[in-house]
């Protein structure tokens, strides 16, 4: 297949790249900003036995290709990134989704749109793992910062589905890690391992958050299932095998690598997307295309850490 991975230079995305061009089956269309960046993450991975893939730099001539399969993983980043910038969630997302959305609708009707979500579809807050019937209660007189991405996100997901004589599909990720993880980004999984790099003491609070880390070899799996889907117009929550609690996580950092942590008040920490004690799901819609995870969110960090934090182990 011919693939246009928009946002090549994103975190979801890299694991995608070095997938497919390991698999070798696949000529994917590279989109990104900065061909020097894409270059050096290319050559992190070993790519010189195979040339699968086109590096373009500018959106313009997005249609100046053929693709079966568009994958959208354009992001704004972290709070960290676009530093309270919110615009950029509602005017960034639209305009590579309706390039997207123009190119399957006007060029090739039976090509394949994956367009990457998120666990923040669902709202600020949930006491426990969503569900089929969750519901995202936005006070539409106090909307506030902490709830412009999950109107983003389900204005896309909702577009979308308005479109149902296209191939669109919806991935909700809540959570996901692997080795080409910006350490810069913010979240608390970053947080750890800088703390456990530079032998500093990560300051964290006393709440037991559970999250749900995807491994990218499941992430990859479910692209291909979503590639041999045939028609579709659908969101899944796509997720590992098992969450995990902050404390294991913990635990296991200190255990492993001798992280040493307090609870304390972390300073000027804050998400912006509100701060989510459960961020992860138990709507299995996925299973019905074949998808079952390999990986727990314990195993998917365990294992990529060790590309991070290698020869770092105290036991």
């Amino acid at each position: 297949m011919n693939i246009a991975i928009m946002g090549a230079t994103s975190h979801i995305a890299k694991g995608l790249i070095d997938r497919f061009l390991q698999s070798g089956k696949d000529h994917i269309y590279l989109f990104v900003r900065s061909a020097d960046k894409i270059k050096n993450f290319l050559s992190t991975i070993a790519t010189s036995e195979n040339d699968n893939y086109t590096i373009c730099t500018n959106y313009q001539d997005f249609f100046s290709f053929s693709y079966d399969v568009i994958i959208n993983c354009i992001g704004v980043g972290t709070l960290n990134k676009h530093r309270g910038n919110y615009t950029l969630y509602f005017m960034v997302t639209e305009e590579y989704d309706n390039l997207a959305i123009q190119y399957i609708d006007e060029k090739c009707q039976n090509a394949l749109y994956i367009s990457f979500s998120s666990g923040a579809v669902y709202g600020r807050e949930h006491s426990a793992p969503v569900e089929e019937h969750s519901v995202n209660n936005v006070k539409v007189n106090q909307i506030a910062p902490q709830d412009y991405y999950a109107i983003v996100r389900l204005n896309a997901e909702t577009k979308h589905r308005a479109f149902n004589r296209l191939n669109i599909i919806d991935l909700r990720v809540f959570s996901y890690f692997s080795r080409f993880i910006d350490l810069s980004d913010g979240y608390f999984i970053t947080d750890v391992l800088n703390c456990i790099l530079k032998k500093q003491i990560l300051v964290t609070d006393n709440v037991n958050m559970v999250r749900d880390y995807l491994h990218p070899d499941d992430l990859f799996s479910m692209i291909n299932k979503c590639l041999n889907k045939g028609k579709i117009n659908a969101a899944f929550d796509v997720v590992s095998s098992k969450p995990v609690e902050k404390n294991d996580i913990l635990e296991y950092f200190a255990k492993v690598y001798g992280l040493k942590y307090e609870i304390g008040r972390p300073f000027g920490k804050y998400s912006a997307t509100g701060n989510k004690r459960n961020y992860c799901s138990n709507y299995n819609a996925v299973s019905k295309i074949g998808y079952k995870p390999q990986y727990s969110s314990m195993g998917a960090i365990k294992q990529e850490a060790k590309y991070i934090l290698s020869g770092l182990e105290v036991t």
